[in-house]
């Protein structure tokens, strides 16, 4: 069950090394969606938290009053919301505090760029569209259901995200179809394109093989797909293997990029590089 518990903060505008803003504002600690793959399970706050990931979250009540205060004292032009959280989680249904955040950044001129997965956004399509909402970052995938249950079962279905980001094209508001994770041999790239016709651009971000929970992730493709194993061992080890399975995916996107006439743009993750958080939480 989901533990939910009404905080307070001493911050709300927090600096950040993501180059979507200059302050980064996440109106939740913790996510109900709980995906496997997650990097935000790598922050160190989580580490503090005794209950494991996707099973709290955090109200954080004081949120909207801090930020009147803030946005005084910083000036700021635009931020990123929910780095670390999802802003439109079950949580918000009831406490409405990404709503009441929303409108402060309105009644401020200040314009932002939301990351989510939450179909929940469509709720609140009147307040984006009223003029300082610059981009949307919407996560979606395609793969099979079966996986999806074994990587991200508490998250809406891909069909319901698929058709949240074409109402919100339709809406005119700017939306980037984020596919996220890649996965080798798993991730259809020809319907990255082809669901979405209003897209200007689609960004990928392949799987990162360094996350710590990587083995997890890996056992639980193979119980879909025992096929594989021998292609994800050598992938995890290899690193001439790992750059050329990744270039091969890089190819393929640039060619359908090219066949649908969309920008496109990949995110990826060395071989044995690393996984750090940098970013404020």
């Amino acid at each position: 069950m989901i533990e939910i518990s009404e905080v307070t903060i001493d911050r709300i505008l927090n600096p950040t090394s993501i180059d979507l803003g200059e302050y980064v504002i996440n109106p939740y600690m913790g996510c109900e969606y709980s995906c496997m793959y997650c990097y935000v399970k790598s922050n160190k706050a989580v580490y503090k938290k005794k209950k494991p990931w996707g099973m709290y979250v955090n109200v954080r009540m004081n949120a909207p009053a801090l930020l009147e205060k803030e946005i005084e004292m910083k000036r700021p032009k635009t931020v990123l919301l929910g780095s670390t959280t999802e802003c439109f989680q079950p949580a918000e249904h009831t406490y409405h505090i990404t709503k009441q955040i929303i409108e402060i950044l309105h009644n401020n001129n200040v314009s932002y760029v939301i990351l989510t997965r939450s179909p929940y956004i469509l709720e609140y399509i009147p307040l984006l569209k009223q003029g300082f909402c610059s981009k949307i970052y919407f996560t979606t995938n395609n793969f099979n259901n079966d996986l999806k249950q074994l990587l991200e079962p508490k998250s809406p279905s891909f069909a319901a995200r698929n058709h949240a980001i074409i109402k919100l094209l339709e809406e005119g508001l700017t939306v980037i179809p984020y596919f996220s994770p890649v996965i080798p041999w798993i991730t259809n790239l020809k319907g990255a394109f082809s669901s979405f016709t209003k897209a200007k651009c689609v960004e990928f971000e392949f799987l990162n093989f360094n996350l710590k929970d990587i083995h997890e992730i890996i056992h639980n493709i193979l119980q879909i797909d025992p096929s594989l194993k021998r292609s994800f061992d050598v992938l995890l080890y290899d690193k001439d293997f790992y750059r050329q399975i990744w270039r091969n995916i890089e190819m393929e996107t640039e060619t359908l990029a090219t066949l649908w006439k969309k920008d496109f743009k990949i995110y990826k993750h060395d071989f044995g590089k690393f996984f750090e958080n940098s970013y404020s939480q």
